[in-house]
Formats: C-alpha cells, structure tokens, sequence
C-alpha cells in the first residue's frame, strides 16, 4: 500500500486526503512549538547552559542562518528526491538535532544540537504551505489551508504554556521530547501519504555553490551583526556596522546572480517573482508584520518582567492565554474571507487592532492588572496579525498558483526575508530597550537626591519598614536599593511606552495606507 501511495504523482487518494491534512499540521505544529519554545525559554537556557546573552546570540544567528540556506534550497531538494523523501530526511535531521539536545550538558552540545534542528526544521513551514497545492483547486486546498493556519496558531499559544511548565516542574531537556513526539507523529503520516516520485531532470533548477556560499555568508554576518548589535550596538557600533555591512554586500550578489541568470532555471526565479507587483506588495507586508512581531515577542517579556516584576511562570501561563485568541480570530477570518473576498476591510481591521494595542498599553503603570489589562490588549495584538498576515497570505500568491515552481519559490523567499525580519525586529527592540530605558533613568535617577523632598520623605518610610528587622544604618542601605530597583523598573515602563507609541503612530500610517491601496485587495 505504502508503494501504491508513493507513485501517486500529484494528487493524494481521496482515502489519504486525511493524513495529507494531518501531516500539514503537524508540520506547522512543529515549526511553531520548536521556535516559540526555544526563543521564549531564551532567558532560562542562558541560566541553565552558563552563557551570556552574547554568546547565546550566536545560536540564534547560526539557527537563522541555517534556516534561510536551507530555504533557498528546498525546491531543489524536491526535485531530485520527491516531496516524501524530502520530509521524512528533514524530519529525521530534525530528530537527531532533538537527542543532541536532550543529551548535552554544555552550550556546545546545546549549539550543535540546534543548528542540527535548523537543517531540518527549515523545510517545515515552506514545505506545509506548498504541500497544500498538491491538493486539486476546491474545498479540500480551502480544507488544507486551515489546517495549515490551526497548525500555526495552536503551536504559536502551547509554546510558551510548555516552556514555563516544563522549566518549574521537570527539565528543559523535555522541551526536545515533545519536540521528538510530535516529529514522529508527523514522520508516521507523511510516509503514508506524500508523493515520492522526483521531477524530471530537465525540470530541475539549478545551484551553484559560491551563490550558495555567499547567501550563507551575507545571511550569517547580518543575522550575527543583528544578535551582536543587541548587546554591542553602543559599545562597539564599527564592529556591527562591518558585519552588517559584508552582510549587505553577499546577498547583493547572491540576490544579483538570481536575477542575471533567471532564464537557467535558478536556485529561486526572483526576477519572475518580483515582476508581480502584487507579490512584491505581499512580501513588504509581510515584512512589516514579522518585524513587528519579532519586536514585540522580545519587549513583551521584558516589560512584564523587569518592568512589572512578574515572574517568568506566570508570564508563560498568561502570555499564552494572549496567542489563544489568534485560534478563534483566525475562525472568524476563515468565516468571513471565502464570502467576502475584498482584503481592504481586513487590512484595515488589522491595523485598527494594532492602533488600539498600543493606545492601551501606553496606559501601563507598574500596578497594571497582568489579566484584566494586559491579555485583553495581547488578544487585539494577535488579532492584527491573524488578520494582516492571513489576508496576504491569501492574496499576494494569486498570481503565481498556475506554477509549482514558481509558487514554492515564492514561499521560500518570503519564509527566508521572515526569518530576517524577525531577527531584525529582535534586535531593533533590544537596542531601542536599552536607548530608551538608559534616557529615563537618567532622568529618573536625578530625582534620587537628597535635596528632593520626595526622596527623602520615601526613604525615611521605607527604612522605618525595614528597620524593625535589621539595624537602622542596614535599614537605609536597603531602603536605598529598593528606590534604585523602583526606578530601574519605571525606566523599564516607560521604554515600554515609548515603543507602544510607536506601535500606535504605525497603526494610524497603516489604516491610512491601507484604506487607500487596491492591489493588494
């Protein structure tokens, strides 16, 4: 049987259209789990592995980078060896990076484990989406888009629930057994159902290893000038700027080559993809959304944490309960979008929801309610993404589904330019954290005198506290600190606002913009 299903050509038999669904998501499950896991359980790995921010950032980079190499290379891939071969060796690849995890008691293990589990995972949400169209036009692509989207969504809210829980009451090994559960569930499927006949020869797109080489080179030192801008921006802003600067100049080329030799079959048709303007309009979307979300996903944690105090667990649990709602904004899309085609109503939508987040998170103070007033400005954030990204996602490829190739290009390039946004959105945030944190508390810290009748009058209340369980000179030291750690997290809040006002001028462009373009409708 398993032989039957594996010459089918194009179509799944309607007797596997089911496992085809399945295997679609439990892909996205999988690609959204292992990144929302790994990057909220960021700080606690870096306190488990014994490593600094810095030296953690290199795991980031040589995971984006691995990602977006083996991105470009998906569709060549596919060509020489079948979609289900290509899936069960990324799942595998995948699987093994995991045992590595699991295994290592070092950052050395923990780094090499993780670049491993980039060479596999990479295929994963490419590989969902073009997937689909080895459905044939009708309710069941409709069908499969959904569970590509549910994959997403429901991967996205169990991440960080995971992580907290698994981080308080077992080990952070674990995070790569579920990981290894679900790749197994997804391996089992998928060699039930995907096609394992390659295209022919003269069908295959072409690589040549220095493009090769220097899109992994420009990927790699922009993705690292990125990480090591979060923590050397200010202090060594030369060192970055030549990393990003080489970086810049390697994808130039590879970028150039793509286009110069677009009539040989290349690695990816760029000049064919970007002569779509609606494409082209897509991926800038596109763009915007995953830099916002890659800075928003780091600042979150950070104002809830040094901001609020709360503590990481319960930041977990609530964050959570926030990425939920995208699982019932994106029914109501999948509701609305087949009756009511027009994108402009969703686009506007979106970004009236991003308008509406940042107004209310500009109201933070340090007694904000984590549950009453942060989760419900969370669920209007997600669904500005559901909306924003589920919309393009449904238009700006319109024009490329009469061609496999094309089309598998098209998702490769916009995976590829999100793992570099969202890099991008990271970094942008944390340097714009430690700008703006670093303005207010100077400003802050001016007040923390004793010529300020304030500071004197809460110093003297706070030590008469402290006083009744130590000596009155311990008790003024600690009364000190405890001023210090209040204005540090009020320097903290007040950045925090400063990046939410930001999000709500975006929001405003963004409705006007929108209200007003038609292509992308």
């Amino acid at each position: 049987m398993i032989s039957r299903i594996s010459r089918h050509k194009y179509v799944p038999a309607p007797s596997h259209e089911w496992l085809m669904l399945a295997t679609i998501f439990l892909l996205m499950l999988l690609n959204f789990l292992q990144t929302g896991m790994i990057v909220f359980a960021a700080a606690p790995l870096m306190g488990e592995l014994g490593v600094s921010p810095q030296e953690y950032s290199l795991a980031t980079a040589a995971y984006a980078c691995v990602a977006v190499v083996t991105i470009s290379k998906q569709r060549w891939l596919v060509e020489r060896m079948g979609w289900k071969y290509y899936i069960l060796g990324s799942l595998f690849i995948f699987f093994i990076g995991c045992i590595v995890g699991f295994n290592c008691r070092s950052f050395d293990g923990f780094l090499t484990g993780y670049v491993i589990m980039g060479f596999g995972g990479a295929a994963f949400m490419t590989g969902a989406r073009v997937i689909i169209n080895l459905f044939p036009p009708g309710l069941i692509r409709l069908t499969g888009i959904k569970s590509y989207a549910y994959g997403l969504t429901i991967g996205s809210a169990l991440a960080p629930f995971l992580a907290a829980h698994l981080f308080m009451t077992a080990s952070w090994h674990y995070l790569f057994v579920i990981l290894m559960v679900v790749s197994l569930l997804s391996a089992i499927t998928a060699a039930f159902c995907l096609p394992g006949i390659p295209a022919k020869e003269e069908m295959r797109s072409q690589s040549h290893p220095y493009i090769l080489m220097a899109l992994a080179a420009g990927s790699f030192l922009i993705l690292y000038g990125f990480q090591h801008g979060n923590y050397a921006f200010f202090s060594n802003t030369v060192l970055v700027c030549v990393f990003l600067l080489l970086g810049l100049s390697s994808l130039y080329y590879f970028l150039r080559s793509m286009v110069r030799h677009n009539e040989n079959r290349p690695l990816l048709s760029l000049k064919s993809l970007f002569s779509s303007k609606l494409y082209r309009n897509g991926v800038m979307l596109f763009f915007v959304c995953y830099l916002i979300m890659g800075s928003n996903s780091y600042l979150i944690p950070q104002i809830l944490q040094q901001g609020l105090g709360f503590g990481w667990s319960t930041i977990g649990n609530w964050y959570a309960l926030g990425q939920a709602a995208g699982v019932l904004g994106l029914i109501i899309l999948m509701k609305i979008l087949p009756k009511r085609p027009n994108g402009k109503k969703f686009y506007v939508t979106g970004f009236l929801c991003l308008l509406v987040y940042g107004f209310v998170m500009m109201g933070l103070t340090p007694t904000t309610s984590l549950q009453t007033y942060i989760v419900p400005a969370l669920f209007v954030f997600v669904f500005f993404t559901v909306c924003v990204q589920g919309t393009v996602a449904a238009k700006a490829f319109a024009e490329l589904q009469h061609d496999e190739t094309i089309f598998s290009h098209a998702q490769q390039v916009k995976n590829m330019v999100s793992q570099m946004s969202v890099a991008l959105g990271i970094s942008l945030a944390s340097i714009g954290l430690q700008w703006r944190t670093t303005i207010h508390y100077g400003v802050l810290n001016q007040h923390v005198a004793t010529n300020d009748p304030v500071f004197v009058k809460t110093l003297s209340q706070i030590s008469s506290v402290y006083s009744t369980h130590m000596n009155s000179d311990l008790a003024s030291k600690a009364g000190f600190a405890w001023i210090a750690s209040e204005v540090h997290k009020n320097a903290v809040i007040l950045a925090g606002i400063d990046y939410f006002s930001l999000l709500f001028a975006v929001g405003i462009i963004g409705v006007i913009v929108m209200s007003r373009q038609k292509s992308l409708n």
